[in-house]
């Protein structure tokens, strides 16, 4: 989580559109109900900070 406030938001918009971090967090953390939430996210056509704000919050609901 804390990365996600230091990478660059082009970097996050990159990997959120290509589908990268629904696949990782469904394969390698088995987490299908967060990869689901992120693939919401991507759906959304969010852009610049709001991806950083809503990837940031969702991983902090699961994480609790």
């Amino acid at each position: 989580m804390e990365k996600i406030s230091e990478v660059n938001v082009k970097s996050l918009e990159f990997h959120l559109y290509r589908g990268d971090f629904e696949k990782w967090v469904a394969e390698v953390l088995g987490d299908r109900e967060l990869a689901k939430e992120i693939g919401r996210l991507r759906q959304a056509g969010l852009t610049g900070d709001e991806v950083r704000r809503q990837l940031h919050a969702a991983l902090s609901r699961r994480s609790t």
